[in-house]
C-alpha cells in the first residue's frame, strides 16, 4: 500500500498457492458441511481428503517440503514428514473456522487471562492498534479472541479471486463481527485504517506475503525476505502501536495465543529505516512461532523462489 496521494485503485491480484482448491465447490462443502455434520464425521472427511491431497498434489507437497528444508535445516525425510503433517493440521484448523457459527462451537482459548493483559496494554486512550500476523496458526481465531475482550476486529486484505468464496468468507466474518477493509493502492485505505484505529478497532494485517510496490526486505530464517512495509507506515500515519499476534491450535483442539513485543514508530528514523526496524522484529517473532509450531506454517507454495540467499547478506534487526 502506498501512502502517497493517488486515485484509489485495487492492488494487482496474485494467486499465491500452487493448488486449485480455493474454489466454490470445496469452500461450499466446508461452509455448509460444517454447519450440519458432526465433528467426528468432519474429521473423517478431512482425513480422507488430505490423504488424497498428499498423494496427488506432488508440486504443492514438494514446495512445502522445500520450505521446511530451507527454514529449519532439517534432512529431506524430516522435511517431507512435516509437509505431510501440515496438510492434516490445516484440515483441522479449517474445520474449526467453518464451525464458528455459534458460541457452542467456539474452541476454548486457554490463554484468555494473559491475552487480556497484553490487549489492555495496546488499547489505551480509547484508541485501537494494528495487529500483525503471518500465515501460521488460525488467524480467524484472532477475531474470536478480540471479540472475547470487547474489541471489534477489522481485517485489511484483498477479496478472494472467486466471488462465491469471497461471499462465504464475508458471511463468516459477519458472524464473527469483523469489519473488512479492502486493500487499495493509495491513501484511501490508509484513511480507513486510521478511522478504524480511532474507533478503537484492532486492525489486522497478514504481513508475510509482500507486493513489489509494498515491501521491505528483512531477515527471515536467515534469508533476505520481503515483508509488507505498509504496517510500519500505517503505525506512523495512525500514531498507534503494532502488536504481533499468533493464534495456535493445541493437540486437544483448544487454542492459545502468542504475542510479540508491542512496537511503535520512531519519528527520529526515516520511514524506510523505521519500516525495516519494525518489520525485522515482526519477522523475528513470526520465525520463533514457526520454529516452535512448524506444522501450523500454512504456505502451500514454495516460499522462497531461490533456494539460496539472493544478493547481499540478510539485514539484521536493530
Amino acid at each position: 500500500m502506498s501512502l502517497a496521494p493517488a486515485e484509489d485503485a485495487p492492488r494487482g491480484r496474485r494467486k499465491w498457492v500452487t493448488h486449485g482448491l480455493s474454489n466454490r465447490v470445496v469452500y461450499g462443502g466446508l461452509h455448509y458441511g460444517a454447519r450440519w455434520l458432526p465433528l467426528p464425521v468432519l474429521h473423517g472427511i478431512s482425513l480422507v481428503g488430505n490423504s488424497l491431497a498428499v498423494t496427488l498434489m506432488r508440486k504443492t507437497l514438494d514446495g512445502i517440503r522445500e520450505n521446511f528444508r530451507l527454514a529449519l535445516g532439517v534432512p529431506e525425510a524430516e522435511a517431507r514428514r512435516l509437509a505431510r503433517r501440515l496438510f492434516f493440521e490445516y484440515g483441522r484448523a479449517v474445520i474449526d473456522v467453518w464451525r464458528l457459527r455459534s458460541e457452542a462451537f467456539v474452541p476454548k482459548i486457554t490463554s484468555f487471562d494473559a491475552d487480556a493483559v497484553m490487549l489492555a496494554h495496546v488499547r489505551r486512550n480509547g484508541r485501537g492498534f494494528l495487529l500483525v500476523t503471518g500465515h501460521v496458526g488460525n488467524w480467524e481465531m484472532g477475531a474470536v479472541t478480540l471479540r472475547g475482550h470487547a474489541l471489534t476486529p477489522a481485517v485489511v486484505g484483498q477479496p478472494e479471486l472467486d466471488p462465491d468464496v469471497e461471499a462465504m468468507r464475508l458471511s463468516l466474518r459477519t458472524r464473527l463481527g469483523v469489519e473488512s477493509i479492502d486493500i487499495g493502492s493509495s491513501m484511501a485505505t490508509a484513511f480507513r485504517v486510521r478511522a478504524a484505529v480511532e474507533a478503537e478497532r484492532a486492525v489486522a494485517l497478514l504481513v508475510d506475503r509482500a507486493y513489489p510496490e509494498d515491501q521491505v526486505v528483512v531477515s527471515y530464517f536467515g534469508r533476505p525476505t520481503p515483508f509488507l512495509r505498509s504496517p510500519a507506515l500505517l503505525a506512523r500515519f495512525c500514531k498507534c502501536e503494532i502488536l504481533p499476534g499468533f493464534f495456535l491450535r493445541s493437540p486437544d483442539g483448544s487454542y492459545f495465543n502468542v504475542w510479540g513485543t508491542p512496537l511503535a514508530a520512531d519519528e527520529s528514523l526515516s520511514p524506510e529505516e523505521d519500516a525495516r526496524r519494525i518489520m525485522s522484529r515482526v519477522a523475528a517473532d513470526l520465525e520463533a512461532v514457526v520454529r516452535a509450531h512448524p506444522t501450523q506454517w500454512f504456505n502451500f507454495y514454495r516460499f522462497w523462489k531461490d533456494g539460496s540467499p539472493a544478493g547481499a547478506a540478510a539485514p539484521r534487526a536493530e
